[in-house]
């Protein structure tokens, strides 16, 4: 069965919230796996290897990947230039959350992916934290985007 993996960070649960859109996204699609792995958990580099698609999501950070974000990137790109990880992904995606600095950060995890040979399919979804205005936090135009994305890849791969 084709499996897509998630591979996110969140400080405040906008991404996290996020992660979870793209992640139903992905079910919405018959006979496609996902797996969710949160930066700080522990998880095996290797699920990367034997992914069908990769989607990569993160707070901004003045526009980059958190730092626990940029480490695991880092780690990612080392095992796979020595040949320790072979990331046969052939699709990919990103997503991620910004407060005041711009959805930039979505083209740094796309830089990512594009530098590991990963195709990224659109659309890539940059959700603005409305610091909780009116109980809203990511709103739901995001979310579905997030959705989108996940069923884009999912029926890319399917």
């Amino acid at each position: 069965m084709p499996k897509i993996v998630i591979v996110y960070d969140s400080k405040s649960g906008n991404t996290e919230m996020m992660a979870k859109a793209v992640a139903e996204g992905v079910g919405s699609v018959k006979g496609v796996q996902v797996e969710s792995y949160k930066i700080g958990t522990k998880f095996p580099t290797q699920v990367l290897g034997e992914a069908d698609a990769i989607i990569l999501g993160t707070p901004s950070r003045y526009g980059l990947p958190t730092a626990e974000m940029r480490e695991f990137l880092e780690a990612v790109g080392l095992r796979h230039d020595t040949g320790a990880l072979k990331i046969k992904a052939k699709a990919g995606g990103v997503f991620g959350s910004y407060g005041w600095d711009g959805g930039d950060v979505v083209d740094r995890l796309e830089d990512v992916l594009t530098s590991l040979k990963v195709k990224v399919v659109p659309p890539k979804v940059a959700a603005v934290d409305r610091g909780g205005a009116m109980g809203v936090r990511i709103d739901e135009d995001s979310l579905k985007k997030c959705r989108e994305l996940g069923k884009a890849l999912a029926q890319k791969i399917a």
